[in-house]
């Protein structure tokens, strides 16, 4: 796993900085990235609950800016990944997780996917992909 927030590439200080000049929300990408990518570990490397509790608090501040990002993009310029992010996200933030670390685990990872789709769309309406 690499921590994207040890030093920030000049395309990734670009494009916090877009979104952040664009829409007056701050969007640190490398941290998203980093979070994501550890909340994404094989099964054999998952967190202890409290280290899920704990990224899974992470991943929906961070995914609500994404959605506040991606909100202000109007809707018919929103490609079928990002409407059905939205919607997933919705979905799963009004209902929580299920009963049980299994559930919290899968919970937790279904938030980093769609930071990351999020993300990726951001990047993309940017001309760019993923670092």
């Amino acid at each position: 796993m690499t921590d994207h927030r040890a030093g920030s590439t000049d395309e990734n200080a670009h494009t916090e900085a877009m979104a952040h000049d664009a829409t007056s929300i701050a969007v640190d990408f490398d941290a998203i990235a980093f979070d994501a990518d550890r909340a994404l570990a094989p099964h054999r490397l998952m967190p202890p609950p409290q280290e899920i509790a704990d990224l899974t608090e992470r991943l929906i501040a961070h995914g609500a800016r994404l959605v506040a990002v991606v909100e202000r993009v109007p809707e018919a310029e929103h490609t079928v990944r990002a409407k059905g992010a939205l919607k997933d996200w919705y979905d799963l933030t009004e209902s929580g997780p299920g009963d049980g670390a299994m559930a919290n685990w899968v919970h937790m990872r279904a938030m980093a996917r769609m930071c990351r789709t999020f993300m990726d769309y951001l990047r993309e309406r940017e001309g760019r992909g993923r670092p």
